[in-house]
């Protein structure tokens, strides 16, 4: 029988989920959030437990393949997520044997890591060292709190904060310079996201889309830039990706909808994972607040873009720039992690030259945090040199590459 799939959705693009689902999922992570805070009294206890579980998960997991109550995968398939891939190919580069867990042959994210000297690890995502789950700061992935505690800190975030209601949230937007964005304050990934709200019936519209997936909604200032994903691994920065909204560049002689045109013959636009642009009625509305129509001829060296979001399925793009990143921002990526106390940070951060100071731009920030963030755009940007972030994660669990 086959699994239900969530409705397609034009705010969620490609990457449809089930709207309920995922808003009984916040609330319950919120009620629970409490919890995960330990008191230090106790946090003693808590390493005795982690470190039992460490050990224990591995053998349970194993058992419930080998008696056959689960399904063991040992080598990737279709249904492997492409994080995971990276991991499991730079694995084989050092002899560690990976096998996912599936449950009733449910994909899981969950992997049992068997190393060359019989050691084993369970882990769900990406292989963490140690403690370091219980080591971070349980409110790195609430976009709320985070960007209260970087306020505090002098760390660059937008204006704004979460409400529950839209009275509340048309109070907050008063004290705002628009443009504002409105988007769901847990999880996300672009879907539910509004940006350019001038007014308030902008912003009435915004926050309903959010609420569809979220019981709170995030209203902040829309800052100014392309978006960037800065990973840092043990502490140091790693890599830095530009991710481009669809667009197109003038040349001052072609209409835009002959620049898609062009723009949809490149290589990296022919599958699987970079799509191509279109002319739908979402580009139609950016192309509007841009003063445009698909007829225009832009001049040249003009970045036109062609939808709010920023995902590959809507003709997103990707471009390295780890080596053109500043000092400075290196700097407050690394500050960061040490502030998060993570082993692992992907932040989305908006800037307009990432090889300029933060210091020196207006309206740069940071979006979010992700302690399971998505390296493997990393491996993968559609311009410039691909980064073996999956090799920094290995390494930071001390096993090194066979010869």
């Amino acid at each position: 029988m086959p699994l239900p799939k969530p409705k397609e959705c034009a705010e969620c693009g490609d990457g449809a989920i089930f709207h309920r689902v995922t808003y009984v999922s916040i609330v319950i992570d919120e009620l629970m959030a409490p919890l995960s805070q330990p008191n230090p009294l106790f946090r003693g206890l808590a390493h005795l437990v982690y470190g039992i579980e460490r050990k224990l998960t591995p053998r349970i997991l194993n058992s419930m393949m080998d008696w056959g109550w689960a399904k063991r995968i040992t080598d990737p398939d279709d249904d492997t997520q492409l994080l995971a891939l990276m991991l499991w190919n730079e694995a084989k580069k050092r002899d560690i044997e990976v096998a996912e867990f599936r449950l009733f042959n449910l994909p899981r994210n969950i992997f049992v890591a068997r190393y060359p000297d019989g050691r084993q690890i369970a882990y769900e995502g990406i292989p963490l060292p140690g403690n370091s789950d219980l080591e971070r700061v349980p409110w790195m992935d609430n976009k709320d709190i985070l960007k209260k505690k970087f306020r505090k800190l002098g760390l660059p975030v937008a204006k704004g904060g979460a409400v529950t209601t839209l009275t509340e949230a048309k109070k907050l937007f008063k004290t705002l310079t628009p443009p504002v964005i409105a988007k769901p304050f847990s999880g996300s990934a672009s879907r539910h996201t509004v940006l350019h709200i001038m007014n308030e019936d902008e912003l009435a519209r915004g926050f309903k889309i959010a609420k569809e997936i979220a019981p709170k909604v995030v209203i902040e200032e829309e800052l100014v830039g392309a978006v960037y994903r800065a990973t840092v691994v043990n502490g140091v920065f790693a890599a830095a990706l530009r991710r481009d909204q669809p667009h197109v560049v003038g040349d001052g002689a072609r209409t835009i909808r002959e620049l898609v045109e062009e723009a949809n013959t490149h290589p990296g636009r022919q599958g699987p994972y970079f799509h191509h642009l279109k002319l739908d009625t979402l580009a139609e509305e950016e192309l509007r607040w841009q003063n445009l129509t698909v007829d225009s001829v832009p001049e040249e060296g003009r970045k036109v873009s062609l939808h709010q979001k920023i995902n590959w399925s809507v003709g997103g793009t990707t471009c390295d720039v780890t080596d053109e990143t500043h000092p400075d921002n290196i700097a407050l990526f690394e500050e960061v992690a040490r502030v998060l106390k993570a082993p692992i940070v992907g932040l989305d951060f908006i800037i307009g030259e990432m090889n300029r100071s933060w210091k020196e731009q207006d309206r740069c920030g940071i979006l979010e945090c992700n302690s399971m963030p998505f390296f493997d755009n990393h491996h993968l940007p559609f311009e410039g040199e691909p980064r073996n972030v999956a090799s920094l994660i290995w390494d930071m669990n001390d096993f090194p590459q066979k010869e």
